[in-house]
C-alpha cells in the first residue's frame, strides 16, 4: 500500500483533525458568549451550526478512516500474499528447501496479516496524525493566538522524536518475536508431518517437551513487546500527555492574563492542545500492531530479496528441436564442496530411444534426473535438452517437454479430479477418463462411490502404493510430454503391482523417449539400452 494509497486515509485524519478544532473554537465562542450579555441569537445560531457540522464531519472522518483502512488492509493482503508464494515458486526447490517450510508459512500467513495491517491500520493513520498538529498549530496561530501556536510549535519535533527513540528500543524485541514464531510454526508442522516417523520411533514426548520450550520462548518474547507496549503507554500518560497538556494550559493562562485572549479562546486552545497529542495516543494504541508490522514487513522484504540459485532466463514459448531428445556433455555435480556425486558424466537419448540408468545406491542416478529437470545445476558440463542448455531456456519450456514418474509421488489434499487437472487444467470428462484408462486405473475409480470426485487423503494416503503410482503415470499421460523420465517407479511396490505398473509404462512409452532409473531387471528389460552409473 505506497503512499498514494494512503493519501485518503491522510486527508481524512487532517479533516477529522481540522474538524474537532473548529468544534474547539465554536465551544471558545460559545463560552465567550455566554459571558457576554448573549443577544446576539443569529451569531449563535450560525456557531451551533457549524459545531454541529463540525461534529458531524469529525465523526464521519472517525468512521471512515478505519473503514478505508480494513479495505486496503485486505487488498494489501491479497497482493502480498500473491507475490509472497509466486517468488517462492520463482526460488524453486533447491532455493526454497534452505528455508523451513513452517517459516515460510508462517511468512505467508501470519507476517503477511501483520505487515499488511501496519501499512494500512497504522502507517496511513500515523502520517495523518503526525501531520494534522501541524494544521492545528496553523489554525490556532490565525484564528486565536500566535504566540501560543509558536510556543507550541517548539516542544511539537518532540514527539516524532520520542516516537523514533521507542521504535528503536523496541526494534530487537519485535524481531525476536516475530523469528521465534516463525521457527515454532517450523517445529510445529514439522512434528505433524512426522507424526508417523515419532510415533514409530517412541519419540513424541520428547518431541512434545521441545514444542513446548518452543511455545514458551514464543509467550516471553511476546510479553517482552507487551510490556514494552505498557511502558509506552505510562510514558506517554504519565510525561509527555501531562507535560504537553500543562504547558499548553499554563501558555493558554498566561496570555490570557495578559489580556492577548479571552477566556472563551483560552478554553479553545487547552482543549486545541489535546489534538497534538494524537501522534502519542495512536502510538500507544497500535504499538503491537507498528512494531509487530515493522519486523514482518522486513522479514517479507529480505524474502523477496532472495535471489533464485537456479535464475529463470526467461517466459515460456516454443524452441525448436535442434538436436538429441537428452544430452549430458561432460556433467559434474557435487553437493558438498570436494565431494563430487558426478564427475565427467556423458549420456545421449536419440529421439524415440529407451534408456536404463542403473548402478549401486549413491552413485548420482536421481541426481541426473534433478539435473534434468533443472531443480539443480550442473558445477561442470552441459545438460542439454533438444539441444538446448537447459540452464539457458525458460524453465516452463524445459518442464513441458518432460513427464516424470518417481518413486515417491505428491498427492495434495483434494480429490483425484484435482490431482489429475494438475497435469491438464483444461481437460475435460473423457480425457480424465482416456488418462486412468491407460494408467489401468478406470475401473477402479469407476467401483468408487464418488468416482472421480473421491477424495485422496492428505498425501493420497487413502490410496496403496500402486494406486498412488498409477495415478502419477495418469498424470503424465495428460501432459502429453515427449521425454518420459522414470525414477524407480516401483520400487514402492509389490511384484504383482509392479507388473500391471511396467505394462502401463510400456504402453504410456510408445513414441516417446525413455529415461528409467531402476535396479529391478524387469524395468531394465523394457529399455533398449543400459547405462551403468558409477559411484
Amino acid at each position: 500500500m505506497g503512499v498514494v494509497k494512503r493519501l485518503p486515509i491522510i486527508a481524512l485524519g487532517w479533516v477529522q483533525a481540522l474538524a474537532l478544532a473548529g468544534l474547539y473554537l465554536c465551544l471558545g465562542w460559545g463560552v465567550d458568549h455566554l459571558a457576554a450579555d448573549g443577544s446576539d441569537g443569529g451569531s449563535a445560531a450560525l456557531v451551533a451550526l457549524a459545531a454541529g457540522a463540525a461534529i458531524v464531519v469529525a465523526g464521519a472522518a472517525a468512521w471512515a478512516v478505519p473503514y478505508l483502512a480494513a479495505r486496503g488492509q485486505a487488498a494489501d493482503e491479497h497482493d502480498t500474499r500473491r507475490a509472497v508464494v509466486a517468488h517462492v515458486f520463482r526460488l524453486g526447490a533447491a532455493t526454497r528447501s534452505r528455508e523451513r517450510t513452517g517459516a515460510l508459512v508462517s511468512t505467508a500467513t501470519d507476517g503477511v496479516e501483520r505487515a499488511a495491517a501496519y501499512r494500512s491500520t497504522f502507517l496511513g493513520p500515523m502520517i495523518g496524525s503526525m501531520t494534522a498538529p501541524l494544521l492545528v498549530l496553523v489554525l490556532a496561530a490565525v484564528v486565536v493566538d500566535p504566540v501560543w501556536a509558536a510556543w507550541l510549535a517548539l516542544a511539537l519535533p518532540a514527539i516524532p522524536l520520542a516516537l523514533g527513540g521507542f521504535q528503536a528500543a523496541f526494534r530487537g524485541v519485535s524481531r525476536r518475536y516475530r523469528e521465534a514464531g516463525r521457527q515454532f510454526s517450523a517445529q510445529f508442522l514439522d512434528a505433524i508431518q512426522g507424526l508417523g516417523t515419532l510415533r514409530l520411533m517412541n519419540a513424541e514426548a520428547a518431541h512434545g517437551r521441545r514444542l513446548a520450550a518452543a511455545a514458551e520462548s514464543l509467550r516471553r518474547h511476546v510479553m517482552r513487546l507487551l510490556a514494552g507496549n505498557q511502558v509506552l503507554l505510562l510514558v506517554v500518560d504519565a510525561l509527555f500527555s501531562l507535560a504537553f497538556i500543562t504547558a499548553a494550559a499554563g501558555l493558554a493562562l498566561h496570555r490570557l492574563a495578559a489580556g492577548a485572549i479571552s477566556g472563551g479562546q483560552a478554553l479553545a486552545l487547552v482543549l486545541l492542545g489535546t489534538l497534538l497529542l494524537e501522534p502519542l495516543d495512536r502510538i500507544g494504541q497500535f504499538f503491537y500492531v507498528g512494531m509487530g508490522g515493522i519486523a514482518s514487513v522486513k522479514e517479507i522484504k529480505a524474502l523477496l530479496a532472495t535471489e533464485p540459485a537456479i535464475p529463470d532466463p526467461g517466459e515460456g514459448g516454443t524452441l525448436e528441436k535442434e538436436g538429441p531428445a537428452v544430452e549430458f556433455a561432460g556433467v559434474g555435480f557435487a553437493y558438498l564442496p570436494g565431494q563430487p556425486v558426478l564427475q565427467d558424466f556423458d549420456l545421449r537419448l536419440e529421439p524415440g530411444e529407451r534408456v536404463a540408468l542403473t548402478g549401486p545406491s549413491g552413485a548420482g542416478k536421481t541426481t541426473i534426473v534433478e539435473l534434468l529437470q533443472r531443480n539443480l545445476v550442473p558445477t561442470a558440463g552441459q545438460v542439454k535438452v533438444w539441444g538446448h542448455d537447459a540452464a539457458q531456456v525458460p524453465a516452463a519450456w524445459l518442464r513441458a517437454q518432460l513427464a516424470v514418474v518417481a518413486q515417491h509421488t505428491y498427492l495434495f489434499t483434494g480429490t483425484l479430479r484435482d490431482n489429475l487437472l494438475l497435469a491438464a487444467p483444461s481437460a475435460t470428462e473423457d480425457e480424465l477418463w482416456a488418462a486412468l484408462e491407460a494408467a489401468d486405473l478406470a475401473a477402479f475409480v469407476r467401483d468408487l462411490p464418488e468416482g472421480l470426485d473421491t477424495a485422496v487423503g492428505e498425501r493420497g494416503l487413502a490410496l496403496s502404493g500402486g494406486q498412488t503410482q498409477r495415478l502419477a503415470i495418469a498424470r503424465a499421460h495428460l501432459k502429453d510430454a515427449p521425454i518420459l523420465v522414470l525414477d524407480e517407479p516401483t520400487a514402492h511396490v509389490d511384484l504383482v503391482s509392479e507388473r500391471a505398473i511396467l505394462a502401463v509404462l510400456e504402453r504410456l512409452g510408445q513414441g516417446r523417449t525413455v529415461l528409467a532409473i531402476s535396479h529391478r531387471q524387469a524395468t531394465i528389460a523394457q529399455s533398449g539400452r543400459v547405462v551403468e552409473v558409477a559411484r
